[in-house]
């Protein structure tokens, strides 16, 4: 098996590499500082800037954990804080689906080599054809959701569109989840995944469909049972004509000299707090709803709807979306070069009154008095995608999608790698 191996970026050598975890969510010691939830603030960059250079950095810094030759897109980490990534086949076949990674700048398909791609005839709920991402759950087991759309195609082949469960220790396949083919209808398009291991008798699985229509999907892991709720509705299809902004050109979609407009639907998705929450790519609106009120059956599609929360405007365009422990939402905001996060709990690491809500407390943060903050700002954050939470740390890896052919004039590929997934101090552990 031969894997792939990188040379490491001159830019990448001034940061930290990761060689061993801490034992406890207290903060390394060599670490420069964790305590990033406070107002944000750049005091490294002069304001007004002196230099068209000078750029905004915010937070704390970043450690530079993997280095690939490919842009990915799903990131998962396991409890060794070993690195998963998918390299979907939106705009092409791949070599590998789904790989680990053993070292900063090697990469195994995973589980094995098999499994990576349909052979002729063979049934579509055995392989993969375009996972879009890889998540761990809370009982440590990693979850594959395949769109089940080949490369060049707008539809699901039949039991294409599906969630594996696999042993992370061992490797070994659990139990395949097939979306069913009366849920296909308007190109359904499985994007995201996360998991309660808690709810109902085994678990439900929640993912989010990218698109045009937009919906959420919710499959009862005891049963297999899968749901399709708000399909086609303003909380899950894209902005009209959206016109979203990176590194500071407006980007649009091209065909050659013609343009047109990004219409990807629900995207990004986390749970918190027994919501489900979830953004909308092609615009900068989020939203979230009580988890119980989309796997219930006995409910209409408008009394679902009314369940829905729009706590605002996000502030950025997003692709994916985590929570911790400590009720903080993180959202990847590419057109910032940023994350961003959301307490949604009160907590004595929050210095602002906001609302006449008082600094610090406890209790749940009503949604009208969210307040999006950034984590993290940097040049190096190149379109963040998918994140993960994990003893201590969030890990997160970039693409710069906006880069890719579809989004440039002449459909000119204007991404550069190396493609790297960073960490940061958050002091929390992935939502429960």
């Amino acid at each position: 098996m031969r894997s792939k191996s990188l040379l490491l970026p001159p830019f990448l050598s001034l940061l930290p590499l990761v060689q061993s975890q801490p034992s406890n969510l207290s903060c390394p010691s060599n670490f420069q500082t964790c305590l990033p939830f406070v107002p944000s603030s750049n005091l490294s960059t002069p304001f007004p800037p002196t230099s068209p250079t000078d750029y905004g950095v915010i937070g704390p810094p970043l450690q530079a954990v993997h280095s690939s030759s490919s842009p990915p897109t799903g990131l998962a980490v396991d409890p060794n804080q070993t690195i998963y990534l998918t390299y979907p086949r939106n705009s092409g076949p791949t070599p590998y689906n789904v790989v680990i990674c053993p070292s900063f700048s090697t990469e195994q398909p995973w589980p094995n080599a098999s499994i990576q791609n349909c052979a002729p005839g063979q049934d579509a709920s055995t392989c993969f054809i375009n996972v879009q991402n890889v998540v761990l759950d809370a009982q440590n087991q990693l979850w594959v959701v395949d769109s089940g759309i080949p490369p060049g195609e707008k539809e699901a082949r039949e039991h294409g569109a599906k969630l594996m469960s696999f042993d992370w220790q061992t490797k070994a396949w659990k139990r395949t989840y097939v979306i069913p083919s009366a849920l296909y209808y308007d190109s359904m398009n499985a994007n995201d995944v996360r998991i309660n291991n808690t709810l109902g008798a085994n678990g439900w699985a929640f993912i989010t469909d990218e698109s045009a229509a937009g919906s959420l999907l919710a499959i009862d892991l005891a049963t297999g049972h899968a749901i399709r709720r708000l399909y086609n509705t303003t909380v899950t299809r894209p902005d009209d004509k959206y016109v979203g902004v990176y590194n500071g050109a407006p980007v649009y979609l091209w065909n050659g000299t013609r343009k047109s407009y990004a219409t990807t639907g629900a995207d990004g998705i986390a749970l918190q707090g027994g919501n489900v929450y979830w953004g909308v790519l092609a615009s900068r609106r989020w939203y979230s709803i009580p988890q119980a009120l989309l796997i219930d059956d006995t409910l209409t599609d408008e009394q679902v709807l009314a369940g829905v929360v729009f706590p605002s405007q996000i502030g950025s365009e997003q692709a994916g979306l985590t929570a911790d422990d400590k009720g903080r939402v993180y959202i990847c905001a590419s057109e910032h070069n940023a994350i961003f996060y959301v307490d949604t709990l009160a907590a004595p690491t929050i210095s602002e009154e906001v609302d006449a809500v008082a600094a610090g407390g406890s209790g749940v943060v009503a949604p009208e008095d969210f307040v999006v903050r950034t984590l993290v700002r940097s040049a190096l954050v190149q379109h963040a995608d998918s994140a993960a939470v994990w003893d201590g740390w969030l890990y997160f890896c970039t693409n710069q999608l906006e880069l890719a052919p579809a989004r440039q004039y002449g459909n000119v590929d204007a991404r550069r790698g190396p493609f790297v997934s960073y960490r940061v101090w958050v002091g929390a552990g992935p939502a429960v």
